[in-house]
């Protein structure tokens, strides 16, 4: 079967899709930094637990209800632009993967009430709050796995056929390359940045115990993720890794600010200075959601290239939602402001 014919015909956008494709970066930067907080930290915060450290667990634990609620509000609008710009890749790898990518909603649920009720239950749950946080990690790490299914899925329409051989009605992507070093190049960031959090938290609080062990965590696993994202290069298709590898000067560049970046932070978190690590971590992941953006242009590109990508040119509700947006990032920063003075207080 030609993967042409399973790729839906495409609907014209308002505005040009640059736009679109630079929000889509903007904001999935930002919904990363946070999900890497809100999963890393929690899994620093588990197994600090189980070596005995109950007062960084519960320090942890009193902020992860906030920080899984920014994660998931902050996810849509990433998940909105790419289905703006690629919705007839990605609408169709989630039809493809059917009960799979249905079953992320309840997982996320499932999560949310984990850690609400590690929060308010702490000292009543006893031992058995181990055992919840597990539950809630692995139930956030399902949901990462399905993301790295769809999204790896969306990339490889000649696999599409597949679904049409499968008894089940849906499928995953376990036969990519790219799925496993993919998903794990993620988790490990998530460790790094729930160190970098841990940290933060320390240095609020004046702890140097969390800053020690928060700095432990994001320097050993930035590390291992190196070589996670070696892995993930050389996994990539012949065509889309040598474009990284001097073939497109914007890819390369893109990864090459990434690695400097990450030394960057790297040598920050050795020195132990904190705020100069989460500076640098910013900027590094911003350069990483570039260069996975690359990624996904250059591995669709035998089936759709964005320039075809038939525009309307209708503005006017575009500069409705950047006056929005502004007006309503205004606001949510008014009240974060207001959160950590009434933390303060307490």
């Amino acid at each position: 079967m030609n993967p042409a014919m399973l790729i839906p015909a495409l609907e014209p956008i308002p505005v040009h899709w640059a736009w679109i494709d630079v929000l889509l970066i903007a904001t999935f930067t930002v919904h990363i930094l946070f999900m890497n907080a809100t999963l890393g930290s929690a899994a620093v915060a588990l197994v600090q637990a189980l070596r005995g450290d109950t007062g960084l667990a519960r320090d942890v634990g009193m902020k992860l209800p906030p920080l899984i609620a920014l994660t998931i509000n902050f996810g849509v609008a990433p998940l909105l632009f790419l289905q703006t710009n690629y919705g007839h890749l990605d609408y169709v790898s989630s039809v493809l993967m059917g009960g799979w990518w249905l079953s992320v909603t309840a997982a996320l649920m499932l999560a949310y009430f984990g850690f609400y009720f590690f929060k308010f239950r702490f000292e009543s749950l006893g031992a058995s709050r181990n055992l919840l946080l597990f539950l809630t990690i692995a139930a956030l790490v399902f949901v990462g796995f399905m993301f790295s299914n769809n999204m790896t899925l969306m990339l490889v329409p000649d696999l599409w056929g597949e679904y049409f051989t499968n008894h089940m009605g849906s499928f995953l992507n376990f036969g990519d390359p790219t799925l496993y070093p993919r998903f794990l190049h993620f988790m490990a960031a998530t460790l790094a940045l729930g160190g970098l959090f841990t940290a933060l938290l320390g240095e609020h609080k004046g702890n140097d115990h969390h800053v020690r062990v928060g700095m432990k965590w994001f320097t050993s696993a930035t590390l291992v993720n190196l070589g996670i994202g070696l892995w993930f290069l050389f996994a990539l298709p012949s065509r889309v890794q040598q474009a990284f590898l001097g073939g497109s000067i914007p890819a390369t560049a893109s990864l090459v600010a990434s690695l400097i970046g990450a030394g960057l932070l790297l040598s920050a978190g050795f020195q132990g200075k904190v705020r100069s690590a989460a500076v640098w971590t910013s900027l590094t992941v911003l350069f990483m959601a570039i260069t996975r953006h690359w990624v996904r242009t250059l591995s669709i590109e035998p089936w759709f290239r964005i320039e075809s990508m038939p525009v309307t040119g209708q503005y006017g509700p575009f500069y409705l939602f950047l006056i929005s947006l502004v007006i309503g990032g205004g606001l949510m920063w008014y009240m974060v402001r207001l959160f950590f003075k009434a933390q303060g207080r307490a």
